[in-house]
């Protein structure tokens, strides 16, 4: 086991400093998964607090499910992986849900480079996800809610085929967003381009043309933004953020 990193904290924002080193002593695993805490009298010896500010700072990492409380044991270190804390995030989402073009700009960000990675590593049987996600959007061409959520699944089979499970969960927390999103653009400027751009990309994983999927993934989403902005009567997205005319295809 690592030798402890605790220090005495300052007396400025106590309890957040307990909790930022209780954090940082698993995230660095200096407390192995499986590993009983030291006592709260202890803890709070060390880092030169009260117990009061030592069981907020336990608490708060009890909640994000880094650590567990055992009636009668004590605090225990949890397996932890990376998308453990990305669990926190899910209340605050649902309280605080971003508009249509904070989703779309998250996701021109984002499903470029994992498209990226998909047309480098993608397996046959990765392709034949993505294809059998590609005829349920050709089947719900002419229903809205079946099309939206046959694109989500397309593009949650993209996050998959990335092989990075950090991708793949974030894509899972923020699901519910992209679903409303996608039932938005649908209702909103039909489904013509999703068929048109989602083929171009099957093809050019299918070729693996890393340079050709990123182009087309953000051609796809430009013009959906520019469409929303132009066609569809979002004025608001259009006041907050220009498209370059040098984007426009």
């Amino acid at each position: 086991m690592k030798k402890t990193t605790l220090k005495p904290v300052k007396r400025k924002s106590v309890s957040s400093q307990v909790y930022e080193q209780l954090k940082a002593q698993v995230l660095h695993r200096v407390w192995l998964p499986g590993t009983k805490l030291p006592s709260e009298n202890l803890l709070a010896q060390q880092l030169g607090v009260s117990r009061v500010s030592v069981r907020e700072g336990l608490q708060r990492l009890v909640s994000l499910g880094l650590l567990e409380t055992r009636h009668g044991e004590g605090t225990f270190v949890c397996e932890y992986d990376a998308g453990t804390s990305m669990n926190a995030l899910l209340p605050m989402l649902a309280l605080d849900p971003a508009d249509l073009f904070h989703v779309l700009e998250y996701r021109r960000i984002m499903e470029k480079g994992t498209v990226v990675l998909v047309a480098e590593k993608a397996t046959p049987e990765d392709i034949a996800e993505l294809k059998l996600s590609y005829a349920k959007m050709v089947q719900q061409k002419h229903d809205i809610r079946g099309f939206a959520h046959a694109d989500l699944e397309f593009h949650l089979d993209l996050a998959r085929a990335s092989g990075n499970p950090i991708i793949m969960k974030v894509n899972s927390i923020i699901k519910d967003l992209l679903s409303v999103s996608m039932e938005n653009i649908v209702e909103t400027l039909g489904t013509r381009d999703g068929l048109d751009y989602h083929q171009r990309i099957i093809d050019a994983i299918e070729a693996h043309d890393t340079l050709l999927a990123e182009s087309i993934m953000e051609e796809h989403i430009v013009r959906t933004i520019q469409r929303l902005c132009t066609e569809g009567g979002y004025t608001m997205l259009q006041s907050r953020r220009e498209i370059s005319t040098t984007e426009k295809q």
